[in-house]
């Protein structure tokens, strides 16, 4: 039983425009792309490194222990070594730790790989259509509840 005007119920919807437009900008999925062996002056912005096991060991006191992954973005580049503020390090056994934002100088010869952040337009597109259609079927619901009849709500005979 719905005892508001239906103009209420009605401008309740001229918010879901502004709703969309609010979703989709906040849409942007971000995937690492591994990176061809390139002089490391030519590495920038947001990246992922692989660490060999000696680097692991010998960056223990720096980014702690058994850490593999290092995410972080580029402070300097130079041929021998990358700069990196850190954000978060990611350990053997897959565990993700997040980063003060220290600041790191990782030789050449402790990097395994590099990886890029890009944009990834197939996952943002892929995020977007799920969250539309979560809000038209949220919509829906609501158009659906909102428009039933008033009555009493006490049964009418029953019929033969």
């Amino acid at each position: 039983m719905n005892d508001r005007p239906r103009s209420t119920v009605v401008g309740r919807f001229s918010a879901a425009p502004v709703l969309l437009l609010t979703a989709w900008s906040l849409v942007g999925c971000y995937t690492y792309v591994p990176v061809a062996p390139l002089p490391l002056r030519d590495v920038s912005g947001a990246v992922r490194l692989f660490l060999t096991p000696a680097g692991s060991e010998a960056l223990r006191q720096s980014l702690g222990a058994n850490v593999r992954q290092v995410e972080g973005t580029v402070a300097r580049s130079s041929a021998d070594s990358l700069v990196l503020a850190v954000q978060r390090t990611i350990t053997n056994a897959n565990e993700g730790f997040a980063s003060t934002g220290d600041t790191v100088a990782v030789p050449r010869r402790f990097i395994e790989s590099v990886a890029v952040q890009q944009y990834s337009r197939k996952r943002s597109v892929g995020l977007a259509v799920a969250i539309v259609s979560f809000v038209l079927i949220a919509l829906t619901g609501i158009v659906a509840g909102t428009s039933g009849t008033s009555g009493t709500g006490q049964p009418g005979p029953s019929q033969p």
